[in-house]
């Protein structure tokens, strides 16, 4: 009897799972390249953003480096002449002001990566609205990174209707810095607690 009502409860789920399998439709694939994102014109602007202000940054630290080593140079000089008291205020002072340089770094790479990681963000949601529309347009029910599939036809790559939509959606990407005060403000919170 225990045997009978087993078999007969893994036939109807066998059944009831293939009525199911038959109800969903057939998928239809379009691909697209992982690619479509770093290609596109707002990443290319962003990028082009973000070379300046590296070379920007770039400079200023140039000038803080040449301006603490001078200073540094100029207090080797006088530690003959002062006293030890009085070398070790502009000692102290010259390592505030190192610290400070080495702060000023910090959040001038954060202020870049933060800005980077929001103009990226636009980027992609912007990719995911165009595929949507690209997929409705082309009759798709299902969008894949073309880098996952092992062999496919050429007619369900959508990368360059993709592109072309994304290009014409966000052509550009301002590409938004906080200022140093939102910044250390930022990385304070991100400390651990001690």
């Amino acid at each position: 009897m225990k045997k009978t009502l087993l078999l007969s409860f893994l036939a109807s789920a066998v059944a009831m799972a293939s009525a199911k399998a038959e109800t969903l439709p057939s998928p239809i694939i379009g691909v697209v390249e992982q690619a479509t994102l770093d290609n596109s014109a707002a990443f290319k602007s962003i990028i082009d953003q973000i070379e300046k202000k590296r070379a920007e940054v770039q400079k200023e630290m140039t000038t803080i480096e040449n301006d603490l080593k001078a200073q540094d140079k100029q207090l080797t000089e006088e530690q003959k002449k002062l006293s030890e008291k009085d070398f070790a205020v502009k000692r102290a002072a010259f390592e505030k002001r190192v610290h400070d340089a080495q702060e000023k770094i910090e959040i001038r790479r954060a202020q870049m990566e933060l800005a980077v990681e929001e103009a990226k963000k636009k980027v992609y949601e912007a990719f995911l609205k165009v595929a949507e529309e690209v997929k409705k347009e082309t009759g798709a029910t299902l969008l894949m990174y073309k880098e996952t599939i092992i062999t496919a036809d050429k007619s369900v790559d959508l990368t360059n209707q993709v592109k072309t939509k994304l290009d014409q959606a966000l052509p550009t990407v301002t590409v938004v810095y906080k200022s140093e005060a939102e910044v250390k403000k930022q990385l304070m919170q991100q400390q651990p607690q001690q």
